[in-house]
């Protein structure tokens, strides 16, 4: 079955909100073998929702809207998908109730715009919502199912979960086939690189296919396979994998959800090592990152803003070249933070002709335990802080699986 996701709200348009319920709408639907073959944004224009709605029915088998079903003037869902089906919009006394109970709940009296998000389209099957004031509704048109549901991710994520899925399942016999997904996660290459390695599995396999999504820092090689059964598609997956594993090597880090500094620091634990740090031009992201996890080993960190507070620091004249320095460093802050393990991370940000320029050195110091790094790269500064605290990281990781 083909699937199109319509988000709907002009501050998506505007750029004001970033869109995260088209991807999480697409990631659960793809699990229960829906494939989604089109995802359009509008803004809150009720002829423009109308038409984007009607193209949506012609070429999809279903569509699911998200937004538009709040309480005020330009939450105009309601309203034109009632228009697309020729139907008026009908009061729906549970709905209300509902509206009421939850405002009775917080202390407060229920505002009468609020009353509006109890009307749905006549014959339209009402979604309840325990977790907001906007319920969502399922209508027919002819063969085609349209299904919306609030904009607010919680609200979406509440009732996609409790009620849609389990209605769509039932409805079109989804039990029988799912897809699913396998991601590598890549750092320390390039995509053109990755391409490279992998280009003839992405362009002869089908089942599972291969794709590339690339990120700052960051390579996701995602693997996806249709399959009657879980176990099924991860025996059409295992293989791929394995050889893709056996072509990157070490460049892989981790799978799925896993994060770099997550994989250090599980690294880290398991080997029972502390970590110190000093940072210069990253500014402080290679100690925000490291410090995401409750269960981090970091001791101790320092953030040198100019490379003059260096020598201080030191206690001596520095030495002469800029590896030596990140050497001396990561040795310093080892001491200075009590742990088995010193990290640093050092570099000088020039002005250039587009942007900036950065030298940089990163030094992995302890017992039995050291590694080494230098690059050059140019960008805006964002971007150069968040590359060094990811090679910064990776090289300690290959360090620690090295050891």
């Amino acid at each position: 079955m083909n699937c199109e996701i319509v988000t709907i709200g002009s501050e998506l348009l505007l750029g004001h909100t970033i869109d995260t319920n088209a991807s999480y709408l697409a990631r659960k639907l793809n699990l229960i073998g829906l494939h989604i073959a089109f995802h359009t944004t509008v803004g809150d224009n009720h002829v423009q929702i109308r038409d984007v709605l009607s193209q949506a029915v012609k070429r999809a088998d279903l569509v699911i809207t998200t937004g538009g079903l709040g309480p005020t003037q330009d939450d105009l869902t309601r309203e034109a998908i009632a228009d697309l089906v020729g139907v008026s919009l009908a009061f729906k006394r549970e709905l209300m109730d509902h509206i009421e109970s939850i405002f009775r709940r917080l202390g407060y009296r229920m505002p009468e715009n609020n009353k509006k998000q109890a009307f749905i389209p006549a014959g339209a099957i009402p979604i309840p919502n325990e977790t907001g004031t906007a319920p969502g509704f399922i209508v027919e048109k002819g063969s085609r199912l349209i299904i919306a549901l609030p904009g607010v991710p919680k609200e979406l994520k509440y009732i996609l979960n409790k009620e849609v899925l389990p209605y769509l399942r039932k409805r079109f016999r989804l039990d029988g086939e799912l897809i699913t997904s396998r991601v590598l996660k890549v750092t320390g290459m390039g995509e053109s690189k990755v391409d490279s390695q992998i280009k003839d599995l992405i362009d002869t396999t089908t089942n599972p296919s291969v794709g590339i999504l690339a990120s700052p820092g960051d390579i996701s090689i995602r693997i996806t396979a249709y399959a009657k059964s879980a176990e099924g598609a991860q025996d059409l997956i295992r293989p791929v994998e394995q050889e893709i594993r056996s072509r990157l090597g070490t460049s892989i880090y981790g799978v799925d959800d896993d994060t770099l500094e997550d994989v250090v620091i599980n690294l880290l634990n398991k080997r029972g090592d502390t970590l110190s740090v000093l940072e210069t031009f990253s500014g402080g992201e290679l100690t925000a990152r490291l410090q995401r996890s409750p269960s981090s080993p970091l001791h101790k960190s320092i953030v040198i803003g100019k490379r003059e507070q260096i020598p201080s620091f030191l206690g001596k004249k520095s030495p002469p070249t800029s590896g030596e320095i990140a050497e001396a460093l990561a040795e310093k802050i080892r001491d200075k933070g009590d742990s088995s393990i010193g990290l640093a991370l050092l570099g000088t940000v020039h002005l250039a002709e587009r942007g900036y320029e950065v030298g940089a050195h990163v030094v992995v110091s302890g017992e039995a335990i050291g590694r080494s790094y230098a690059w050059k790269m140019g960008g805006d500064l964002p971007t150069l802080q968040n590359r060094g605290a990811t090679t910064a990281l990776n090289t300690l990781r290959l360090a620690l699986i090295s050891r």
